[in-house]
């Protein structure tokens, strides 16, 4: 997501909600479709890897089955980039391995529990916040407010203007207001504290195509 090349220009909001789409959708089958309902284990930006044509595909399939064992690569297509090799925005991607911290379920980071699918749902949302505003994880000071979604979260509940909380090279496509919104809301309920009140990946796959949809119904407009 934060990707290390000044020569790419940053991604359209359409790209970031593609890449969002085909992540989820991707997720949701080793949740759902995969025969046992694997656990992914390791989700961050750097999993999520794209082609030239910008789809997106779920990599490093680690904790799974029983949830047993380390996170470990899986074999890729060439030609693929990770989604911190894209450019959504430029530089940060340095801090990808000290930052998977934060891609981690509360329940998990803090208490030392059980890997869920629950879990790999809030890491899924952690990745689309970093596809929202341009930011790492851990983006500022040891400040819980400069951890990306506490600084969201907070930013929604004072109702601070929409321009501080996205990627800049966003703001200048304002027709996508109410779709970023709607998808920081996604993110936001991927990140709930309590994971009995994250959705299902199905859910979070759902949502995002509805707004893929709510997008083509307003261009017909």
């Amino acid at each position: 997501m934060s990707g290390p090349s000044n020569s790419l220009p940053p991604l359209s909001w359409a790209a970031r909600l593609k890449i969002a789409q085909e992540a989820a959708k991707g997720l949701m089958y080793i949740h759902e479709f995969s025969g046992r309902k694997y656990i992914h284990g390791n989700i961050k930006a750097t999993k999520i890897l794209l082609d030239d044509e910008l789809h997106a595909y779920v990599s490093g399939f680690g904790l799974s089955r029983l949830g047993l064992g380390p996170p470990k690569s899986t074999a890729m297509p060439p030609k693929r980039n990770s989604l911190n090799q894209s450019s959504v925005t430029t530089a940060m991607s340095s801090k990808v391995a000290a930052s998977f911290n934060h891609y981690l379920a509360p329940e998990v980071r803090m208490a030392g529990g059980k890997f869920t699918q629950k879990c790999d749902v809030y890491s899924f949302g952690i990745v689309l916040l970093e596809l929202l505003t341009g930011r790492m994880p851990d983006f500022g000071a040891e400040n819980d407010e400069k951890v990306l979604e506490s600084f969201v979260r907070k930013a929604f509940r004072e109702e601070q203007p929409l321009s501080d909380i996205i990627d800049q090279a966003l703001i200048p496509e304002v027709y996508a207001k109410k779709q970023v919104i709607a998808a920081f809301h996604i993110a936001l309920n991927c990140t709930e504290l309590d994971p009995e009140l994250r959705p299902r990946m199905k859910t979070v796959s759902e949502s995002l195509d509805h707004i893929k949809y709510s997008e083509k119904q307003e261009n017909h407009v």
